[in-house]
């Protein structure tokens, strides 16, 4: 479910009751959290000074703290629902600092981040030209500050699975639809293809998390959250035999021509990732 989004987003009063419907079935929702009104209303001052064609006016009318708030409020709405929930895509340290708060209170809060917020960060919205739009998703890319946050949330256990909110737009003849206008520039990256490797590079061979860590976050964790597992998520009699065997030695250089995903770029090519 969306917060933001108009054509998609529902509000409180719906979320609240979507909520209590899902925990009658053994149901959780994931929902993507940002402050739809005051993000709309940054969006219509930032076009109006003149910075309709500023692509790093994106991040600008969507801060970390309307993604917090947001996360703040969907979790006093799952309190009063008395159900669980998944926050999708979690991107900074105030949302991480909801969270913390929500599990002191008791409440069972799953969270999921994606690579981009982990190897990418927001100085790719300065590119020249309009390259930055090969970036904007949302919630857009954040600081290094809020990467670091990331990173150590992971360490620590707080955050339960890394997936990719995959959106395999062109950036020639649908990302460029934006080119005037960085409200209607497509939000979403592709990027499901370069999870591993990304996920591998930046974390395990950086010594920030062990393969065993890795194979929960991008398995397992969500095999359970979902009621899958073992049938999915563990290599086991009876399970399905989805496995991927990583040769942790190979190395290759991330290119969207040699790319089997259907899109014409990828933002993980020719990248300085910070690891």
């Amino acid at each position: 479910m969306y917060m933001t989004y108009p054509a998609m987003m529902i509000g409180d009063q719906d979320m609240f009751c979507a909520l209590q419907e899902l925990k009658k079935y053994g149901g959780i929702a994931g929902v993507h959290c940002e402050n739809a009104g005051v993000i709309d209303a940054r969006i219509a001052e930032l076009k109006a000074a003149g910075r309709a064609a500023d692509v790093s006016a994106h991040p600008e009318a969507r801060p970390d703290y309307l993604e917090a708030e947001a996360v703040a409020r969907l979790l006093r709405i799952a309190e009063a629902a008395d159900a669980p929930v998944v926050i999708v895509h979690l991107t900074n340290r105030e949302a991480l600092d909801e969270v913390a708060f929500a599990r002191a209170r008791g409440q069972r809060v799953y969270v999921e981040t994606c690579p981009q917020y982990l190897v990418l960060d927001g100085s790719r919205y300065d590119a020249p030209g309009f390259k930055g739009a090969k970036y904007v998703c949302s919630p857009p890319l954040r600081s290094l500050d809020d990467q670091a946050a990331l990173w150590e949330a992971i360490r620590n256990g707080e955050i339960d699975s890394i997936s990719t909110d995959h959106c395999s737009y062109n950036y020639a003849g649908q990302k460029d639809l934006g080119q005037n206008d960085f409200s209607k520039i497509p939000n979403g990256l592709p990027g499901i293809e370069h999870r591993p490797a990304a996920v591998y590079t930046a974390g395990v061979a950086a010594g920030r998390m062990t393969e065993n860590q890795m194979a929960a976050l991008l398995s397992e964790h969500t095999a359970r959250l979902f009621g899958m597992y073992p049938r999915k998520g563990a290599i086991s009699v009876g399970g399905d035999a989805d496995i991927v065997v990583w040769d942790p030695a190979a190395r290759w250089t991330i290119s969207a021509e040699t790319q089997h995903q259907n899109c014409d770029y990828t933002p993980y090519e020719l990248s300085l990732i910070h690891i």
